[in-house]
């Protein structure tokens, strides 16, 4: 008995004809779009900065005693990221986060101080003036942790009184800071140091303070490089600066005054620089000025200023 069922080829029902068109359809839209896509998200994955590390505190605790050495890896993947960001033309969002966190880890690490200021505020996109404040205050923090580094006073002093100001609209604002500015660079004069540039900022230093009415203030910082500059060039255009601010008898016992000071200084601690005995003060005979001497004690100064006045020339 022969069978009623056919034996060809059986035909596609409509529904499996609409998924394979549907499939069709899906590879084709992914084609063309795909490329699009990407490109969108590589440019969003790139504009997009975010922040990995926990707050300063906690990064302290995490770093379970080694403070310097994760200090030193972030601040290395700073820099990186620093050049990163130039390269790609991107503002660096969390560099100054970064730098906080790496101080807080170690806060006698002296290159974020060295360099903070130009990793927030020198980049391909102007930086904002909030980018500044951060700067100084970094810069702030350096000073006090090294009290006694002439370039870290240099360079607080140029940033506060050259660079950060020029990108200010607000007058009084420029003036304060470049006034600030011209106080650190007048620190850095007095402490010296190694580096040989550092005396010859002094004279800017000394014609802002002029320049902002700061009389006084001018002639106690010219009166300071004359006592612990040697440079002989220096000296020169010291002296003639303050030619220029006061008359020639006060000029004359600014002078006399550096001159008494070199002498107080070889006589009595030569083997110290000049800035050091500045901080020290005058020497004086502990048995006299305590009242046990026979005579009553004449030159028991406590400050260089009293001192420098003993001999009723001032």
């Amino acid at each position: 008995m022969r069978s009623s069922e056919s034996t060809g080829p059986t035909r596609p029902n409509r529904p499996e004809i609409v998924a394979v068109l549907v499939m069709l359809l899906a590879a084709v839209s992914i084609g063309f779009t795909r490329p699009r896509l990407a490109v969108r998200f590589h440019d969003l994955d790139a504009a997009a900065d975010v922040y990995a590390l926990p707050s300063p505190e906690q990064s302290v605790v995490l770093s379970l005693g080694w403070r310097s050495a994760l200090a030193d890896l972030i601040f290395s993947d700073v820099l990186v990221s620093y050049g990163i960001h130039i390269q790609e033309k991107r503002r660096f969002e969390f560099a100054a986060n970064y730098l906080e966190t790496v101080i807080e880890l170690d806060p006698k690490f002296r290159a974020p101080y060295r360099y903070g200021d130009t990793l927030l505020t020198l980049g391909s996109i102007k930086p904002r003036q909030q980018d500044y404040l951060v700067a100084r205050k970094i810069l702030e923090r350096g000073m006090q942790e090294f009290p006694f580094d002439a370039e870290l006073w240099t360079q607080a002093g140029q940033f506060m009184a050259y660079l950060a100001p020029s990108s200010f609209d607000d007058e009084a604002l420029k003036k304060e800071w470049k006034l600030e500015g011209a106080r650190r660079m007048a620190r850095a004069c007095e402490l010296i140091g190694n580096n040989e540039s550092v005396p010859f900022h002094c004279i800017s230093a000394a014609a802002i303070l002029s320049k902002a009415g700061e009389r006084e203030a001018t002639i106690r910082f010219l009166e300071r490089v004359l006592t612990v500059v040697d440079d002989e060039e220096v000296r020169g255009i010291a002296l003639s600066f303050l030619q220029k601010t006061v008359s020639e008898s006060e000029r004359d016992r600014v002078q006399w005054r550096s001159e008494r000071f070199s002498d107080a200084w070889r006589t009595d601690l030569s083997y110290v620089t000049k800035d050091a005995l500045l901080v020290a003060g005058p020497a004086f005979d502990v048995a006299r000025c305590a009242g046990r001497g026979e005579e009553p004690a004449s030159q028991c100064f406590a400050t260089w200023r009293a001192w420098g006045t003993q001999s009723g020339r001032r």
